[in-house]
């Protein structure tokens, strides 16, 4: 099989793995920890997110870049490890100082210090060097063996409020095991691993990093928002209700993911050496994402009391309407990010923090305001709306590149995936086990009517992704 197909596999099967695994462990802490223990948990990890954020200011991303451009560029790996290293030191000494100084209650104190712990085997984390290279199987490994170590210690060690501690501490467990693989499999495949500290050589890489690290940390900023806006506004039960609807969404993009992680190492390629297959290669990827995006939110709205009961329980009926607000976030969000990050595979970043800034200012306008009125309901529909605005503005600033055909061909898809709602929703009563195979295969006969694609284009595809 070519490369591009053999890492695609690769990274959906492992990443469909962790995220399983992933999953398990939500349902298993949800379910052990009740609403309020839930929120607690993620109130912790919003803020280790925006800590992570600060330790990678858009190096990583930058990195993969470039050893996609040319395989022998090792000294960037060593100067990156370097650079992080350093800064998630400091960032751990700064959160650790601001939890002793600020007031507060003491367990959810100690909570949010060993999530802060992670920071140091995250700064080691290798997955940009694998990427670049277009080996998507050291990241597949790395992720099952972080998800499913972060599984079974949490069985082994949590069984109640009382052991709560023990969430963060299987979590840091987790990423230490998939950090080591990757340190390992390098070293024996490149038979070297060096850290380098350069100041010269961290200015000139922050300063192209600096756009993408910015529109990074405005993005993630954003998208971390509600549970901590929920938590200070409303009581923790609505933080975990917010959380639980999603952690089904996060699950499901594995598709954002997937196409992200494999895509973007090619596109770097193409600009540089195949620059007429990039509009071809764009418009292809925004055809197949539809085709995935549109049915899987169409249907999982149709689908979604019953399965919030059947992960969660009883305890969670309120989660369901935030769940069918945010489906129509996953429909937006994998297109958007290919379309940001093939701004930075063609050398825009600027572009992409012009267009990540507008989005992430609107999202924290509408999470704050909508957040607090309508609660989790409001805090998803702002991060619908400003999604949306975001995809626009996203595909117009790629356009003045990029000649391509963005979301127009979706129409096909949509139209496909509400003929496949009408036949959900007319056997909704019946077993889950027969409503969603049903809707699969009448969403695939109208693929087939409607000629969403063609063998010829399919090929097109394939030809057009191996540079």
């Amino acid at each position: 099989m070519k490369a591009v197909s053999r890492n695609f596999i690769s990274l959906f099967l492992s990443d469909a793995v962790s995220r399983v695994f992933g999953f398990l462990a939500t349902v298993y802490i949800a379910r052990i920890l009740t609403v309020e223990g839930f929120g607690l948990i993620h109130y912790g990890l919003a803020f280790l997110t925006y800590a992570m954020l600060l330790t990678n200011p858009g190096v990583t991303t930058i990195g993969a870049r470039e050893i996609a451009r040319d395989r022998s560029n090792t000294r960037i790996v060593f100067e990156i490890l370097g650079l992080r290293i350093t800064l998630s030191i400091v960032v751990l000494v700064l959160c650790g100082a601001g939890l002793l100084l600020i007031p507060g209650d003491p367990a959810t104190k100690n909570i949010m210090l060993l999530y802060f712990i992670a920071l140091i085997p995250f700064s080691f984390l290798l997955e940009f060097v694998f990427q670049g290279r277009e080996e998507m199987e050291y990241i597949g490994v790395s992720r099952v063996l972080q998800s499913a170590a972060y599984v079974v210690f949490l069985v082994v060690l949590v069984h109640g409020l009382e052991n709560l501690v023990f969430v963060p501490v299987s979590y840091l467990i987790g990423y230490g095991l998939a950090t080591g693989f990757l340190i390992f499999s390098f070293f024996r495949r490149y038979h070297g691993f060096r850290i380098r500290f350069s100041f010269r050589f961290w200015r000139e890489l922050l300063i192209v990093a600096t756009p993408v690290g910015l529109a990074t940390v405005f993005n993630q900023a954003a998208l971390t928002l509600p549970p901590i806006i929920l938590g200070i506004f409303h009581a923790k039960e609505v933080v975990g209700v917010y959380s639980a609807s999603y952690k089904i969404i996060i699950m499901l993009l594995i598709i954002e993911r997937v196409f992200h992680y494999v895509s973007f190492p090619v596109l770097s390629k193409q600009f540089a050496s195949a620059p007429t297959k990039l509009g071809g290669t764009f418009s292809l990827l925004a055809r197949i994402i539809m085709a995935i995006t549109v049915p899987g939110a169409i249907g999982g709205a149709i689908i979604a009391g019953r399965l919030i009961a059947l992960i969660y329980g009883p305890g969670y009926e309120s989660a369901v309407f935030v769940l069918q607000l945010l489906l129509f976030y996953f429909m937006v969000a994998p297109l958007n990010s290919i379309f940001g990050y093939g701004l930075v595979a063609v050398d825009k970043q600027r572009r992409f923090l012009f267009v990540i800034t507008i989005t992430a200012f609107v999202n924290t306008v509408l999470i704050i305001l909508l957040g607090i009125k309508f609660s989790a309901p409001g805090a998803a529909a702002a991060l619908v709306i400003s999604e949306i605005i975001g995809l626009a503005v996203m595909t117009r600033e790629l356009k003045k590149t990029v000649s391509f055909i963005g979301v127009r061909y979706g129409l096909k898809s949509l139209i496909a995936a509400l003929i496949m709602g009408v036949a959900m929703f007319v056997l909704r009563m019946f077993p889950l086990w027969i409503v969603v195979p049903v809707g699969f295969v009448v969403y695939s006969c109208m693929v087939f009517v409607l000629r969403l694609f063609t063998v010829k284009e399919l090929k097109n595809l394939q030809r057009s992704l191996v540079a």
